[in-house]
């Protein structure tokens, strides 16, 4: 626990999982509107991020990756797994947008109606311990938020 009693102290276990059940809202959202995920998982370290796997409308792989600077980005994946770097785009959803808004932007993304910008916003730097972020987070691990 942090100095306050409430929050996991970071770097430990349960301070890197927290944003596992976020991502995990956010398939369970893309499911449920229609699109097909592939896979997700949480990556904790650094800045802690998430990353969903969805079927494009072509058949291809799309890489939705979601991190605690930046927010959700999204690119095609080549036959390796991995999106070019300059083929990185950034949806302009916020920090933490809702499940259904991520699922709602997934879904413009297929329809080729969502671009994405190249330009990386920073709403926080991960070293920013206590300013809500994990608040926020936890949040979807004890409530479903």
């Amino acid at each position: 626990m942090n100095g306050n009693g409430l929050m996991p102290a970071p770097y430990t276990p349960a301070w890197v999982l927290l944003p596992r059940p976020y991502v995990d809202a956010v398939a369970a959202a893309l499911a449920a509107d229609g699109t097909e995920v592939l896979d997700h998982w949480n990556d904790p370290m650094d800045p802690r991020d998430a990353t969903v796997i969805a079927r494009g409308a072509a058949g291809e792989r799309l890489r939705f990756v979601w991190d605690e600077e930046s927010g959700w980005r999204f690119g095609t994946m080549d036959a390796d797994g991995w999106v070019a770097l300059e083929d990185t785009r950034y949806l302009r959803l916020g920090l933490l947008p809702d499940p259904g808004e991520v699922a709602r932007a997934v879904r413009a993304v297929i329809a080729g109606t969502e671009p994405g910008t190249a330009e990386r916003p920073v709403h926080r730097s991960f070293r920013d311990y206590g300013d809500g972020l994990d608040e926020r987070l936890a949040a979807y691990g004890s409530t479903g938020a």
